[in-house]
């Protein structure tokens, strides 16, 4: 079965084992240089949760998706860092454009305004994805700045995501 929810900080170790399972293109596509993991491990081990949400996609229970935002610091953010991440075998089936979707509906309905991706000019999915999106690029020594604005009408989005945080609740 194919899920979408947050992850809750106790799963700190499903997203751990999700990073570790990625492919070195991977890897490098999601922290834009190699990585190891080792630092995978102390990245994970690192994450200042109350400043974070990781979205994930699960297929059968098993974390093969997550979109990581880090929000800024202060009691009420307006911007944020979104990155991403998905397993091989489950690229090219729109999960990074879903990802997308659902940060960008958090993002909104926590009043963020701005979203900022850092991708490498090689990661041609990312710079796709967000050529949908009311976005600002610009490009500096190989690396790809994307802004990208969040601000939209969200009454109907924010009841999408009480109902999709409901269903995490009741299955």
């Amino acid at each position: 079965m194919d899920t979408y929810r947050t992850l809750f900080r106790r799963e700190v170790s499903q997203y751990r084992d999700h990073l570790l399972r990625l492919d070195e293109d991977s890897r490098t596509a999601r922290f834009a240089t190699h990585v190891s993991d080792n630092s995978i491990q102390r990245y994970c081990a690192a994450i200042d949760w109350p400043a974070t949400k990781v979205i994930g996609y699960f297929q059968d229970g098993l974390l093969r998706g997550a979109a990581e935002i880090r929000y800024d610091s202060g009691s009420t953010p307006t911007n944020a860092e979104l990155a991403f991440s998905v397993e091989r075998p489950f690229q090219n089936s729109r999960i990074g454009s879903n990802l997308m979707s659902r940060s960008l509906i958090a993002l909104r309905n926590q009043g963020v305004t701005k979203v900022h991706v850092i991708c490498l000019l090689s990661n041609r999915r990312m710079r796709t994805m967000a050529t949908r999106y009311r976005s600002e690029v610009s490009i500096s020594y190989g690396d790809v700045y994307i802004t990208i604005d969040a601000i939209a009408d969200c009454t109907p989005r924010a009841l999408e995501e009480l109902a999709d945080q409901m269903a995490e609740i009741l299955c």
